[in-house]
């Protein structure tokens, strides 16, 4: 069941990447802007690939027929899993985000036209880590533990 909601900002839970001191889209790999909201736009759209040879229509995110839109949980837990997945070594980040604008809620979350961080957990970072995205963000940042790899084994 989905429904769409404009008229109050929403908290869900994502998570990030760091580097250069920046927060990272842990899927996409997108930077996220330094005090400044980052504004979701579909990049699949328009496209000669769409359809039938048809170029589809351009369209602000996020969009039903789409899956266009700023990714948030609604649930602690759906980020930690996703965060225990993307391991790789480097320093993860677990927060929740400011979601605004359009936001189309879906059972596990939402996607939505703006967002910012609200307040950030370092998962096995060092406190100049946190240091500098306090500076960078101007939000809460607290270390926590690392979070250990979702599947350890090969094959």
């Amino acid at each position: 069941m989905s429904a769409e909601r404009v008229a109050e900002a929403l908290l869900g839970w994502r998570v990030w990447r760091i580097a250069d001191e920046r927060l990272h889209a842990v899927v996409w790999g997108h930077e996220w802007p330094v005090r400044a909201r980052f504004a979701a736009q579909c990049e699949d759209a328009p496209s000669a690939l769409w359809g039938h040879g048809e170029p589809a229509e351009a369209h602000a995110a996020p969009h039903w027929g789409c899956e266009c839109g700023v990714y948030a949980f609604k649930h602690r837990e759906a980020a930690e899993l996703l965060a225990r997945e993307k391991v790789d070594g480097g320093t993860l980040v677990l927060g929740r985000v400011s979601l605004w604008g359009r936001v189309i809620e879906s059972e596990l979350g939402y996607r939505a036209e703006f967002a910012y961080p609200y307040d950030l957990f370092l998962l096995g970072g060092t406190d100049e880590e946190a240091h500098s995205l306090r500076r960078a963000y101007a939000v809460d940042v607290s270390l926590a533990p690392a979070v250990r790899q979702l599947h350890s084994g090969r094959g």
